[in-house]
């Protein structure tokens, strides 16, 4: 009988944790998994289990899918599933009852927040009961996991996640970097200075901003965000007008652009010179490992899972609120293309390293079969 596993993200959202459901069904599919899913309707997810062509049933809500356990229950069934794997602390409801009735699944969670308050109240210890092995995705998240969470310490694993090194790559071709650019509105022989990920307060833009507006505007540097700005591509519109505000009107106006949200973001990172993640909380931080891939240096906040991915050969952390640090890092990075290189190519060889998307799910798979 094949190897199955059932993934469960039952959230409307279109950050990461939606995305990484999306690598991790590719991923298990190249390795000879099959996979079945469960998901809400009109979601990001269910579009990602379309794209993936796999069979899976939707919900209109988490109480919806609890009501019809049952009929999930036959159809693990007839699938011949035995391992369950969830992604959103709501998700455990359903695990939970599914694990009453089949107590011979095995059942993982992703937590993909790492919160900080305990959760030990009488209904998360019956539903983290169910649960065989908590998945933490640094090591930031795995020490709140362990602290806050009423299961054995050693069933809280540390599993960060993995980028596709041969999607996610740099581009050594200058003529092809200089057309790919003029294409997309960026100045070609500019200092190019990028932020992806979606405008939305907890990712830093703010902080991004301020700092680009201390720089001179005589230095030859372009900044650009890439990630969604309005609700439909996950971003917050009054946060993007805000942003909008803060660079009308000034010197480096003309400097400073929002691409909006992409598809394309493996091609548009190696157009890049340097990447910023400002963010002060970052669970991990997919767009971090996907910008090293493609050898980009780094500037981030020295808080969160970032300390753990970017070392002093990759690139520089500062305070996620200091401006002035901010500023001084990325002036420092505009006028030296030698450490940009250098950093940019240990950046690569990290990822290569430590988090490829290879080693993710072979470490994931040992853990479903063990």
């Amino acid at each position: 009988m094949a190897n199955k596993v059932l993934q469960i993200c039952m959230s409307d959202g279109k950050g990461g944790m939606e995305l990484y459901v999306d690598r991790i069904i590719g991923d298990l599919k190249k390795e000879g998994w099959e996979v079945i899913g469960i998901c809400l309707e009109n979601t990001k997810v269910e579009a990602y289990m379309q794209q993936n062509e796999i069979p899976y049933k939707t919900f209109k809500s988490n109480i919806s899918a609890i009501f019809n356990a049952l009929d999930i229950r036959r159809w693990l069934i007839e699938e011949g599933v035995k391992v369950v794997h969830c992604h959103k602390s709501s998700d455990l409801r359903l695990t939970a009852v599914l694990k009453c009735l089949t107590p011979s699944l095995k059942v993982f969670y992703t937590d993909h927040v790492g919160g900080r308050r305990p959760k030990k109240s009488p209904y998360h210890r019956f539903a983290y009961g169910k649960v065989d092995r908590v998945l933490s995705i640094s090591q930031a998240t795995h020490r709140r996991n362990v602290s806050n969470l009423p299961i054995p310490s050693e069933n809280v694993i540390c599993l960060p996640h993995g980028v596709d090194i041969n999607k996610y790559h740099p581009c050594h071709d200058r003529d092809a970097v200089r057309t790919r650019r003029e294409e997309l509105g960026i100045p070609v022989d500019a200092v190019v200075i990028g932020l992806p990920g979606r405008v939305t307060p907890g990712k830093g833009q703010d902080i991004w901003i301020k700092a680009l507006l201390e720089l001179d505007p005589a230095l030859d540097f372009f900044a650009l965000s890439i990630g969604g700005t309005d609700y439909a591509s996950g971003g917050v519109e009054s946060f993007y007008e805000k942003l909008q505000n803060l660079i009308d009107g000034t010197l480096l106006a003309n400097k400073i652009a929002f691409l909006g949200h992409r598809n394309d973001l493996a091609e548009i990172l190696p157009l890049l010179d340097i990447v910023c993640i400002p963010s002060e909380n970052e669970a991990f931080g997919l767009t971090i490992i996907e910008s090293m891939a493609c050898g980009m240096p780094i500037i981030g906040s020295n808080t969160g899972s970032l300390p753990e991915l970017v070392d002093d050969a990759s690139g520089i952390l500062v305070g996620p609120h200091a401006i002035n640090a901010w500023s001084s890092a990325m002036k420092k990075m505009i006028r030296d293309d030698a450490s940009r290189r250098s950093m940019g190519h240990a950046a690569r060889q990290r990822v290569e390293q430590h988090f490829s998307n290879t080693q993710h799910v072979k470490r994931l798979i040992e853990y479903y079969t063990a």
